[in-house]
């Protein structure tokens, strides 16, 4: 696992096909979003098979699964693809505690816990009320996945590896985003926010291992 931060071109082409996706957005081209979605997120993954980041590269690919299922046009598919989100951030914590393992740090509880905890107990505080609506299971799932991302990001920060805190606290802004329009208000320039900042912590983290 290299501390190095390098593009492939993999990644550059990532760059490229997000930035179309951008503007697909912005124009409602759905047919362009529907195919550049989860081809972005796979294009990330392709430098991360190796066996040193394999968890990452399976984060990805959990990942990809998780643009396809929310990219649909139906409402039973929110649990499916929060449950393939739900996975990439489990095996990114894993990743990040193993690095952390390698560092000493394993198990060190470091005042940076602070603030993602008051972040997870937040996103539950205002969410919940509409989650309600939704029903027990996507509440519980609501809590759980608060909880699993607030764990990533903070086992992010034990790695020294600026690249992976930076990608997770993108993560928490693009799903805090998300969720907020889901069972909060929804707003015109939320898909945009989303994927801009989804993308560039999905490539953060990629960075953090390439």
């Amino acid at each position: 696992m290299s501390n190095s931060t390098r593009f492939s071109p993999y990644h550059l082409l990532a760059v490229v096909l997000g930035s179309i996706y951008m503007v697909a957005i912005a124009r409602q081209w759905q047919a362009a979003k529907y195919a550049l979605k989860p081809a972005v997120t796979l294009l990330i993954a392709a430098p991360m098979s190796k066996p040193e980041s394999r968890r990452i590269f399976h984060g990805l690919l959990f990942s990809a699964l998780g643009d396809i299922f929310l990219m649909l046009p139906r409402d039973d598919m929110f649990l499916p693809g929060l449950l393939a989100f739900l996975a990439a951030h489990v095996l990114y914590a894993k990743e990040f505690g193993a690095t952390a393992k390698s560092l000493g740090r394993q198990g060190r509880v470091s005042w940076t816990a602070i603030p993602y905890g008051v972040f997870a107990s937040t996103m539950v505080a205002v969410l919940m009320p509409g989650a309600g609506r939704e029903g027990v299971v996507v509440q519980a799932g609501v809590v759980v996945y608060a909880v699993a991302i607030a764990v990533m990001a903070y086992r992010a920060t034990l790695t020294g590896r600026s690249a992976a805190v930076l990608g997770t606290i993108l993560f928490c802004v693009s799903d805090s985003i998300l969720a907020w329009d889901k069972f909060q208000q929804p707003q015109e320039w939320s898909e945009l926010g989303v994927m801009s900042t989804y993308y560039a912590a999905q490539l953060c983290i990629a960075l953090a291992y390439v």
